[in-house]
């Protein structure tokens, strides 16, 4: 007879979405007790427990379960503790275990682009975000929004750097899906402004500022932070378009979010 704790989590995964992850890490922390060590339930448990602590944000503690769990269960959670790694800071380790390790999975992929953007290694990010997106085919949803978001502003990085030259040409403009959101009019705005065009930058921030504004999978909290940095770069491109009152204005039209 299979065992209540493994039943009940076994359970709990066959739904379609798991929303309660204290729930998830309650019963995987009664299955890794109650399992057979080593055994493809435990396994499972243990599997559950380190995303369950993720998605908690608790990733400091995920990275202690996951070594607990001994080497086996360590070597198939790869994905789980480079990403641990990369939101605790641990840039050096977890480029280091990417480094490797194959990366067969856009997950691997994506933490690796995202490691290589914090270290500052743009081009090495840009080339692994441009990869990504060649095969979007079976993605997830609303993973090939998050690339071009990405990609953006790995590009306007780059063009900070002095090395726009690495930008391929086609990139270098907004399309018109880069204008449907404010984070990619904001990213375009950017590489606008690395390249000295202030009048286009103008309009793209202001473009990103009313999207923001006008969003409705924000909540107002949430606009108030993202609109902060907008208004912030708005006062820099009046200041150097040479409308000093305007970029007086903006700046006292700044509240930082407490």
């Amino acid at each position: 007879m299979a065992d209540s704790a493994v039943t009940a989590l076994n359970s709990l995964l066959r739904t379609a979405s798991i929303n309660d992850h204290e729930e998830a890490l309650r019963l995987a922390n009664s299955a890794i007790k109650s399992s057979k060590p080593g055994s493809a339930e435990q396994l499972l448990a243990h599997h559950t427990k380190a995303v369950s602590l993720l998605k908690l944000d608790r990733f400091e503690d995920a990275l202690r379960a996951i070594a607990a769990a001994g080497a086996k269960h360590e070597e198939q959670c790869l994905l789980e503790k480079t990403y641990a790694l990369y939101k605790t800071g641990q840039l050096d380790e977890a480029e280091a275990l990417l480094k490797s390790k194959s990366l067969s999975s856009r997950g691997l992929q994506h933490v690796a682009a995202q490691v290589a953007y914090r270290s500052e290694k743009f081009a090495h990010a840009a080339a692994t975000y441009r990869e990504l997106a060649t095969v979007i085919d079976g993605a997830q949803y609303g993973e090939e929004n998050d690339l071009r978001i990405n990609l953006q502003a790995t590009n306007a990085q780059l063009e900070w750097q002095g090395n726009g030259h690495l930008v391929p040409e086609n990139q270098r403009q907004p399309g018109r899906d880069e204008l449907e959101a404010f984070e990619t009019s904001y990213n375009a705005a950017c590489g606008c402004l690395a390249r000295g065009d202030f009048a286009k930058a103008a309009v793209l921030l202001k473009r990103s500022k009313d999207l923001c504004e006008a969003s409705e999978d924000l909540s107002d909290e949430e606009k108030r932070i993202e609109i902060v940095p907008i208004i912030v770069q708005q006062a820099y491109v009046s200041s150097r378009l040479g409308k000093t009152d305007e970029a007086a204005s903006l700046q006292k039209s700044i509240k930082l979010p407490e």
